[in-house]
């Protein structure tokens, strides 16, 4: 092993049993995040002086006991709560979202803006009961029509 391996042996045995000063161990911290042979060292360290650390004696208590440590803040939530004070604005509401939406639709229906899509349906008359095929062949038919179509 090298010596910058050798010392990071002895930083990360000493960052796993808590004697080094808080600036040496967020440095530790810094280099395993972005080396990962130094990641590799203490994880190596870490098995090797296992049996040298204390034992976890209840980890439900040890749970507990994290989770009701007030220095520990979860995520926060980022999202800014709308203050119930003012009333939600019309636009705001998803129903006009909706009804827009909708609008637009039936314009877009009845000025003939989907039949431009497929021109060739302009003359189509509806078959007969007793004559229509199935829509599944009906579909396969023209899908097939506009693939030959794509074809040069």
């Amino acid at each position: 092993m090298n010596k910058p391996n050798s010392n990071w042996r002895l930083q990360a045995a000493s960052y796993i049993k808590g004697e080094c000063s808080s600036e040496e161990a967020s440095s530790w911290e810094a280099l395993m995040l972005s080396d990962d042979a130094a990641l590799d060292v203490y994880m190596q360290v870490m098995t090797e002086i296992d049996s040298e650390l204390p034992a976890l004696g209840n980890s439900e208590d040890f749970a507990d006991g994290v989770l009701s440590n007030e220095e520990i803040i979860p995520y926060r939530n980022r999202v800014v709560p709308i203050s119930s004070d003012r009333p939600r604005r019309w636009y705001e509401r998803p129903l006009f979202h909706y009804t827009v939406a909708a609008s637009i639709t039936l314009v877009l229906m009845f000025s003939g803006a989907f039949d431009r899509l497929f021109p060739e349906d302009t003359h189509h008359t509806a078959p007969k009961l007793s004559q229509s095929t199935s829509y599944s062949k009906q579909l396969m038919e023209k899908t097939t029509s506009w693939l030959d179509r794509l074809k040069p």
